[in-house]
């Protein structure tokens, strides 16, 4: 079950990264895509190093992390957040849709975890996926303000 499972958010995630290609600014998005990936599979990395959790059947057993995970779901989601939250101004609106975002992978991660030999929690608990994908998409989407802000105000 758990392969069928890994196979279907692949496709999920390439039809999320299919659409997302054609909504938004292509550059934008690629930098903010690659900018997650990057961070993600550092901060996976570290996770798994520290043996704070597991993912017993993976996609691509070479790899120790979950890299369906960190180099194509998550960073969807998180410039996906980004332009979800591109226009707000509100600090309580942007802390409140990041919350909301990071509570349904939180579940679903609790989901998969009790269910399925997807990931084994060791030394975490549900609140570090809870915080640490929460502290995740706002710094995702603080950098990509950086940086389509300060592009767009350089004259070329």
């Amino acid at each position: 079950m758990e392969r069928i499972l890994l196979w279907l958010f692949l496709i999920i995630g390439i039809v999320l990264l299919i659409k997302s290609f054609k909504k938004n600014p292509l550059q934008e998005w690629l930098l903010g895509y690659l900018l997650a990936a990057h961070l993600a599979v550092f901060l996976g990395q570290l996770v798994v190093n520290y043996q704070l959790l597991s993912y017993p059947v993976k996609l691509f057993p070479s790899f120790e992390s979950s890299v369906l995970y960190e180099y194509l779901l998550l960073p969807i989601i998180s410039v996906g957040y980004y332009y979800q939250t591109s226009s707000w101004t509100s600090i309580s609106r942007l802390l409140g849709m990041a919350l909301l975002s990071s509570a349904a992978l939180t579940i679903f991660e609790v989901i998969l975890e009790k269910n399925t030999d997807l990931i084994q929690y060791i030394h975490w608990y549900w609140y570090d996926s809870l915080i640490s994908i929460f502290v995740f998409l706002l710094m995702i989407r603080f950098l990509m303000k950086q940086i389509v802000t300060s592009g767009r105000g350089r004259n070329d």
